[in-house]
């Protein structure tokens, strides 16, 4: 190994140098480095070359006397000399780069920074060693000599890595994977070498493992670089598409909204749209269409209808038939329609459906009167929904029409007014649909809403908040509800236990991304765990008194595992009590809201846990004041000077009134109004 180390050695470090060379130019093209590792990576590649290189010519001119020979030993172990702590620098502020950008730390240890100091004296040492010889001479053959003080070369570069090597032990808790590994080699390499050189002379074991080791830190950072970055991406384009799940969330949100406005004009569509929609989806699928198209379909049946939002109440309701001119106003819905949803340019084929659901595939619909596969396929899927819908739907005087008439009359539509293969898919749907779940039920809701918890769906909750119930509103009335829960079994450490969260929105379901925030008018008023914690957000004030009740049996009623907990709501004012009774416990939480005028809800969640609600009980009691007690001062908006009428606060329709008086003739009111803040 000696005999070969001595006999390639001038390869080796050419060799070596070279690849530094070629590193320094990848590290100087490369853009996805910082600035400040670039150049500490460059000072290290440069400095491990000109070191080697110098070495190489160093030991090729030895003991070759001449003034060129002179020139020669004289500069390359100057070089050599000086890149050695040029070397251990640049990989002590490797280490400090490494230590506040990856390691999180604030600021550099100040041991390091006295190595910095070492490496200014030991490079001074080594220009002031040309002229005074205190590391080494030559002699008239140019042969290097060492000098008696010779050792004071090696302390400086020690001290560096014994301190390098103390805080990478002291700071290993910031230095992890890859980069901490090449330090700790770096600094016992280099030490394990120099100790060798210092008995073994004639070939150069610090130089070319300072060098190979260098090599390493940079491709072990380069990993680690690569590793962060894809990371980094991948954080990127999870949030990229939590964005646009959150975007196409407020969006759906925002036309389902826009349909209940629409079918609210007339009581008897009520939910229609919902459900045009939904038979939409699943036509779509079934006939082969993909997951992207479904949903453009989707949204298209939830806005079909929308130009009839322009139409007079009392068209678009009316029971009786329409005369002709009614009947032309009708019509105009899909041209006011196209109007409408022009304005959203981000999807185009919304009017497209809004323009042509009233089209037949022979070409006798309206208003373009397009035939066959001319009328977008949004459209056609629409048109056939719709029709579904209103057979598979109550009436003014009827129920839904039984599950084989109305396969019957969609049959009977083929080929002339709807797509046959559209109308293939949804008869296979209606033959799956063995139960007739495919109408308006009581509830307005084709397919069980998996998060409305009072229709006793099992929901699983794995961490807080991760999933949470569609809201119960809690109104003046008190209501009673009963929930089994069941926990997981988790370590000690974990919590398993249900929980509630009173907040208030548009669409009475929580929500965690500012944009829904914003567009839905989300507040979150307190958090409620049915142990008795609790958290006060945006309430006014949270008071919370919790019993121990007798201890549970170990085994309820529906098995082991399972406790029952009963839930009492109630509303007065500005004022919420809820009273929990259950796992051994008995919490009465009351919630002072922000003021008066807003909604709450109550929304389930949990950790480590399954919920199901087992009963709902509207008491038909009304709360009475006094029934909660105040925690808050009343918030009122008509505290201000009062005319002949005193001041009154109205926070529903004829839920207040000012003090009668009585009417004369020529009589004038002059008053004033404002809209409340939660408006």
């Amino acid at each position: 190994m000696i005999w070969f180390l001595r006999t390639y050695q001038v390869d080796i470090m050419l060799a070596l140098a070279s690849i530094c060379t070629i590193i320094a130019v990848f590290t100087a093209l490369a853009k996805t480095i910082p600035i400040r590792r670039k150049r500490i990576l460059l000072i290290m590649e440069i400095s491990s070359s000109i070191w080697l290189f110098a070495d190489r010519v160093a030991y090729l001119y030895h003991g070759v006397a001449g003034k060129t020979g002179h020139i020669a030993v004289v500069v390359s172990n100057f070089l050599v000399f000086l890149m050695t702590i040029f070397v251990l620098e640049s990989i002590n502020l490797y280490m400090q780069d490494v230590l506040i950008n990856e390691g999180g730390m604030k600021k550099i240890p100040f041991p390091l920074h006295i190595s910095d100091i070492l490496a200014v004296i030991a490079a001074v040492l080594v220009v002031v060693s040309q002229f005074t010889g205190l590391y080494y001479t030559f002699d008239a053959s140019n042969t290097y000599q060492r000098s008696k003080l010779y050792f004071i070369s090696f302390i400086f570069p020690y001290a560096i890595l014994v301190i390098m090597l103390v805080e990478l032990l002291l700071c290993r808790k910031h230095l992890k994977g890859k980069v901490a590994l090449s330090l700790y080699l770096f600094v016992i390499g280099c030490v394990s070498s120099s100790l060798i050189q210092l008995f073994i002379y004639g070939i150069s074991w610090m130089d070319m493992m300072a060098v190979l080791l260098v090599i390493m830190v940079y491709l072990f950072s380069y990993l680690d670089l690569n590793e962060r970055v894809d990371t980094a991406n991948k954080i990127a384009i999870n949030h990229l598409k939590n964005e646009q799940e959150s975007l196409r969330h407020l969006f759906e949100q925002t036309a389902g909204v826009l349909a209940e406005a629409i079918d609210a004009k007339d009581p008897r569509t009520d939910g229609r749209s919902a459900r045009v929609a939904g038979y939409s989806r699943e036509i779509a699928r079934v006939a082969g269409y993909d997951e992207k198209e479904c949903d453009r379909i989707y949204y298209t049946a939830l806005l079909h209808d929308v130009g009839k939002i322009k139409l007079p109440d009392t068209l678009v309701s009316r029971e009786n038939e329409l005369d002709d001119e009614e009947s032309v106003t009708l019509k105009k819905h899909p041209e006011i329609g196209v109007e409408l949803l022009s304005g959203i340019t981000e999807y185009p084929f919304l009017k497209e459906g809004a323009r042509s659901h009233h089209e037949r595939f022979d070409g006798q619909g309206y208003p373009e009167g397009l035939k066959g596969e001319a009328i977008p396929v949004a459209a056609r899927v629409v048109a056939l929904a719709d029709f579904y819908d209103s057979m598979a739907s109550k009436r003014l005087f009827n129920d839904a029409l039984p599950q084989r008439t109305v396969r019957e009359e969609i049959l009977k539509g083929r080929e002339t007014q709807f797509d046959p293969a559209l109308v293939d898919a949804l008869v296979e749907l209606i033959d799956a649909d063995t139960e007739y779940n495919m109408r308006e039920t009581d509830k307005d809701s084709d397919v069980q809403n998996e998060t409305d918890i009072t229709t006793g769906v099992d929901m699983h909750f794995a961490e807080y908040k991760e999933t949470v119930s569609d809201g119960i509103k809690v109104s003046e009335n008190v209501s009673r509800y009963r929930f089994s829960v069941r926990t997981d079994k988790v370590a000690d450490e974990k919590r398993a236990v249900p929980a509630m969260i009173l907040f208030d929105s548009y669409d009475s379901c929580t929500h965690s991304d500012d944009r829904s925030i914003r567009a839905l008018n989300y507040l979150e008023y307190a958090e409620i765990w049915f142990d008795g914690h609790a958290v006060s957000n945006a309430a006014r004030n949270l008071e919370i008194s919790v019993t121990d009740l007798a201890d549970e049996a170990a085994v309820s009623e529906e098995g082991e595992g399972v406790r029952i907990y009963e839930v009492e709501t109630s509303r007065y004012d500005d004022h919420l009590k809820i009273a929990i009774t259950g796992g051994g416990k008995a919490v009465t939480a009351v919630v002072a809201l922000p003021d008066p005028a807003r909604f709450a809800y109550m929304g389930i969640t949990g950790e480590n846990c399954s919920i199901r609600c087992t009963g709902v009980q509207d008491t038909g009691v009304r709360t009475a004041p006094g029934d909660i007690p105040r925690i808050a001062e009343n918030v009122s908006f008509i505290d201000r000077i009062e005319g002949d009428i005193p001041n009154v606060q109205i926070l529903g329709y004829r839920a207040a009134w000012t003090t009668p008086v009585p009417l004369s003739d020529g009589m004038r009111l002059r008053f004033h109004t404002m809209s409340l803040p939660s408006a």
